[in-house]
């Protein structure tokens, strides 16, 4: 039978300009998957808080990058999921977008796909791209 081990880590919490240094304390298993958070310091808020939780058991962040534009001024959107998604689900979402060809025009904010990988976000576009112009 296999003990868990206890670990301290430190690191940043970005969720304000603050970025306070937390120090916590966290239980691994034999794997070095983390069991249980044990303690958050350091931090000066509540979000410290859950930053820390969050970003040991499920690390969520907001994906950006582009996608192909047909007929547009510009050849590529650049675009952002909604919301954070998990960590671990931005390859996947990478290989999907991957394949994406939006048509111009497309507005900030408009959705380029809903529900990405079911998990309820969509991605988004990022700016505006108009309709390429005819030459004469």
């Amino acid at each position: 039978m296999s003990i868990n081990a206890i670990e301290t880590l430190q690191f940043n919490c970005t969720t304000c300009p603050s970025e306070c240094l937390l120090t916590v304390e966290v239980e691994r298993d034999a794997d070095g998957a983390v069991v249980e958070v044990h303690s958050v310091t350091g931090n000066s808020c509540p979000r410290g808080d859950k930053f820390a939780h969050q970003e040991l058991t499920c690390p969520m962040r907001v994906l950006t990058t582009t996608v192909a534009v047909s007929g547009g001024d510009e050849t590529l959107l650049p675009v952002r999921t909604a919301k954070a998604i998990p960590l671990e689900l931005h390859a996947q979402a990478m290989n999907l977008i991957r394949g994406l060809v939006v048509n111009a025009p497309i507005r900030m904010g408009d959705v380029v796909l809903e529900d990405l990988l079911d998990t309820s976000i969509n991605l988004i576009a990022s700016m505006d791209i108009n309709r390429a112009q005819v030459a004469n």
